[in-house]
């Protein structure tokens, strides 16, 4: 299913110096530059004092799991300043990546025509453009599939444009555009998708990877890039053997998602040679969070046979999808 993918279809008009069937990088290179975008993606938000974060309080025990009091003089990460300054820094280390698979392209190819080597370097990580079809629109389609249940239980609870007393400012602009909503829904998809995806798996592409390292084995490097959180767990759940223990579970959830979700990632973008999709993908589960199927069913006792089977239609219509519909976009 994974064969011939958009992105591994070398065009002779690529200029590359050897064959598309020989490794064009080292597996040490490739190593090399894969933990370069991770670690300068992730090490960004902690060069700028602004980006920060500051914990004064002495270990307290939390009850049932809850954050602790908040002291004067703290920075937490959804502190506006602390948001800003973040949202800056990896910009510019996602600008960077990009850069670097550009110069990396340049080194290894033979095309000394400025604007080709930017049309090659542009096609590598997914960015190029053709009128919408109904064969490109479809993988738009295949998180939303996947989320028919959790969309069904939305529509139950009035939530979102279903909401009775739904209004602009607070569930759009509130939401969406404060600063937690930058974060989570525009800059934090679009940065960790062309660094996690287009960067990681062009390099991998470069240095020859089977599909399924770059299916299942990339997505690792997403992962590793959230561990970071496990330090500010452990300060806002107290500093204690709990608040290690909360931090640990907690960053070993969020490391299963993220590899996970990873996996469908890099899946669709080999599929469809597009970052595109994929960035739409990661927005809209976003919005749409974790899927709650049990805390659905007990809040929605007389409709919990529908929510079953609205969860059973999405898993097996993505299932389906998955491989017709990613075929190129």
């Amino acid at each position: 299913m994974l064969s011939s993918p958009p992105l591994l279809s070398y065009p002779s008009a690529l200029c590359l110096k050897a064959e598309p069937s020989i490794p064009l990088l080292t597996s040490s290179t490739v190593t090399a530059l894969c933990a370069f975008f991770t670690f300068s993606y992730v090490g960004s938000i902690y060069l700028a004092r602004a980006g920060r974060l500051a914990f004064h309080a002495p270990s307290i025990d939390v009850r049932n799991g809850a954050e602790r009091v908040r002291v004067a003089n703290e920075k937490w990460r959804n502190d506006p300043e602390v948001i800003r300054a973040r949202l800056n820094a990896v910009t510019i280390s996602t600008v960077g990546s990009c850069l670097v698979i550009a110069f990396v392209l340049q080194r290894i190819g033979e095309c000394n025509d400025l604007v080709t080597s930017l049309q090659h370097t542009l096609d590598i990580l997914g960015l190029g453009w053709s009128l919408p079809t109904l064969r490109t629109l479809k993988p738009f389609l295949l998180a939303p599939i996947l989320y028919i249940g959790p969309l069904y239980v939305e529509i139950l609870e009035l939530r979102g444009p279903y909401r009775m007393k739904w209004t602009l400012k607070r569930d759009v602009v509130d939401h969406f555009f404060s600063w937690q909503g930058i974060r989570n829904f525009i800059v934090a998809p679009i940065t960790e998708e062309f660094v996690f995806r287009s960067c990681v798996i062009s390099v991998l592409v470069l240095g020859g990877s089977s599909l399924r390292r770059m299916v299942f084995v990339s997505p690792l490097w997403f992962g590793i890039a959230h561990a970071h959180h496990a330090w500010e767990l452990y300060n806002i759940y107290g500093r204690t053997k709990q608040a290690v223990q909360r931090a640990v579970i907690t960053s070993l959830v969020q490391l299963t998602y993220t590899t996970l979700f990873g996996w469908f990632c890099a899946f669709l973008f080999l599929r469809t040679g597009s970052i595109y999709p994929v960035i739409f993908s990661h927005i809209f589960c976003n919005v749409m969070g974790l899927p709650a199927p049990m805390y659905a069913t007990s809040r929605f006792q007389s409709r919990a046979t529908v929510i079953w089977v609205a969860y059973v239609v999405g898993i097996i219509g993505f299932a389906s999808a998955l491989g017709p519909w990613s075929r190129g976009a």
